[in-house]
C-alpha cells in the first residue's frame, strides 16, 4: 500500500501504533482501557498518525470526527474499510459510495429500514427471543454471544434479505470471511466468500423471476436513471446489507449482555424500570461503539492543525470519539438515561447507518426479553469472554451461568 508522506505527523504512544485489528486488551478481555488512554491523548492531539498498515491517520476527537464526516468533498467513502475488506472487485454499495450516487441507491432500500417498518419486527423478534431462551434456559449456562447476540441479527437480516432465517451459522461465516479472515486466514476467507457469491447469484436470479417483499426483491426490480442494477451492484447490496445487518448488531448486543452479566446495579435498574431500556440501548451504543469508519483523503485539507494529503486514509475511532469529555458529561460512566445523547456510534449525517432503527429495535427486544426471563445471571468464572477485534469489534463469546429455569408452557 502506497501512502503519501504527510506534512505533519503528530504521534502519541497509543496513536502511533494503533491497530484496530490488534488492540491491547485489559484484564477484563476488552480494549476499553486503551480507548480511554487514546481519549486522554486526544484532548491535546485529536488526530495522530499510526504506522500500521502502511501508515494512516487516527481521528479520535469528537469535533474532528464530526468535521470529517460532514466534509464529503475532501473525504471519500472509498476507504470506508481499511484495510479494504476482502470483496475483490465488488463495491460495498451505500457505505463505500459518495454523493450524489449514494443518495440514489439509498433511496432504493430506505423504506424497509424506516422507524415504522422496523417497529413491525418487535413481536416477531420477541417470539424468536423466547424460542431461543426456551432452548437453553434449563441448562443453567450458555454463551450469550453465540446463543442470543449473534443469532437474533442473523435471523432478522436473513428475513430482510429473503434468506432462510435458520441458517445463521452460514451467514455469520460469510461475514467473518469478508470482514476478518481476509486479514488473518485468507485461504479460509476465499472459500467462504465464493460460497457467499454463489448463494447471492442464485438469490438474485430467483428474485428477478419471482420477486417478493424482501430487500433483494426491491433492488433486483429497481431502476436507477432508467437502468436496472447490474449483477455486481446487486451482489454489492447483498454483501453490505449482510455485513452491516449481522456484525454491528451482534457485537453491540454481545457487549451489552457482557456488561449486564456483571453490572448488577444496572441490570436491576433496567428490570425495575423497563421504560429505561430504549435510552440504555443508545447509551450502550455510545459507550461500546462497535464500528470504526475509514475515509480516503481526496484533496489537501486541514483539520485542526493537521494537514492531510490526497491518497491518505483517516480512520475514525468512533468508540474513542464517543468518550470525548467535551461532548459528553461523565463520558466514562454508562448512564442509561443519558439525554441528549449525540453519539456517533451509528454514524452521522447523510451516512448515518441505514439500519440504525433496526439496531435499536433488536437491542430493546433482546435486553427486555432476556431480563424478563433470566433476571439473574453472571459471567462464567470457568470460561473467559472473548473479544473479536477488527473494524467492527465487540465480545464474540460471553459465557454465563444462571439459575436453571423452565421453557414457557412447561
Amino acid at each position: 500500500m502506497t501512502v503519501a508522506e504527510p506534512l505533519h505527523r503528530p504521534s502519541t504512544p497509543s496513536m502511533s501504533t494503533a491497530d484496530h485489528y490488534h488492540p491491547p486488551l485489559g484484564p477484563d478481555g476488552s480494549p476499553f482501557a486503551f480507548y480511554e488512554a487514546m481519549r486522554d491523548e486526544a484532548e491535546t492531539t485529536p488526530i495522530g498518525w499510526s504506522e500500521s498498515y502502511g501508515g494512516h491517520w487516527i481521528v479520535a476527537g469528537y469535533d474532528a470526527t464530526v468535521e470529517i464526516m460532514q466534509n464529503g468533498e475532501s473525504f471519500s467513502n472509498k476507504a470506508v474499510t481499511f484495510p479494504r475488506y476482502g470483496t475483490g472487485e465488488i463495491e460495498l454499495m451505500l457505505v463505500a459510495q459518495d454523493e450524489p450516487v449514494h443518495k440514489k441507491y439509498r433511496q432504493l432500500v430506505a423504506a424497509p429500514f424506516s422507524p415504522a417498518k422496523t417497529a413491525e419486527f418487535s413481536a416477531q423478534l420477541a417470539a424468536t427471543m423466547n424460542s431461543l431462551i426456551d432452548e437453553k434456559i434449563g441448562d443453567g449456562r450458555a454463551d450469550l454471544a453465540t446463543w442470543i447476540a449473534e443469532e437474533i441479527p442473523a435471523r432478522l437480516t436473513a428475513i430482510i434479505l429473503g434468506l432462510p432465517p435458520t441458517e445463521g451459522d452460514k451467514y455469520r461465516g460469510w461475514v467473518q470471511a469478508v470482514s476478518k479472515y481476509f486479514v488473518t486466514e485468507p485461504e479460509r476467507a476465499a472459500v467462504a466468500f465464493e460460497d457467499m457469491l454463489s448463494h447471492a447469484a442464485a438469490l438474485i436470479e430467483e428474485r428477478r423471476s419471482n420477486p417478493g417483499n424482501d430487500v433483494m426483491s426491491i433492488v433486483t426490480q429497481a431502476e436507477v436513471d432508467g437502468e436496472r442494477l447490474s449483477d455486481a451492484d446487486l451482489v454489492g447490496f447483498f454483501t453490505v446489507l449482510l455485513i452491516a445487518g449481522i456484525e454491528t448488531a451482534s457485537r453491540l448486543l454481545g457487549t451489552a449482555l457482557w456488561r449486564l452479566a456483571w453490572d448488577i446495579d444496572l441490570r436491576r435498574r433496567l428490570i425495575a424500570n423497563p421504560a429505561l431500556v430504549p435510552t440504555a440501548i443508545d447509551e450502550f451504543t455510545r459507550y461500546y461503539s462497535p464500528a470504526l469508519l475509514g475515509r480516503l483523503v481526496t484533496e489537501r485539507v486541514v483539520v485542526g492543525d493537521v494537514t492531510m494529503e490526497p491518497g491518505e486514509v483517516a480512520m475514525l475511532w468512533l468508540p474513542v470519539a464517543n468518550r470525548d469529555r467535551r461532548a459528553f458529561p461523565y463520558p466514562d460512566a454508562l448512564v442509561p438515561d443519558r439525554v441528549p445523547n449525540r453519539h456517533l456510534g451509528l454514524g452521522h449525517g447523510i451516512h448515518r447507518c441505514l439500519g440504525a432503527h433496526l439496531v435499536r429495535v433488536q437491542g430493546r427486544v433482546v435486553v427486555s426479553e432476556f431480563l424478563n426471563r433470566i433476571p439473574e445471571f453472571e459471567l462464567d468464572r470457568d470460561r473467559k469472554p472473548q473479544w473479536s477485534a477488527g473494524q467492527v469489534s465487540g465480545f464474540s463469546s460471553v459465557p454465563a451461568v444462571f439459575p436453571a429455569g423452565s421453557p414457557r408452557g412447561v
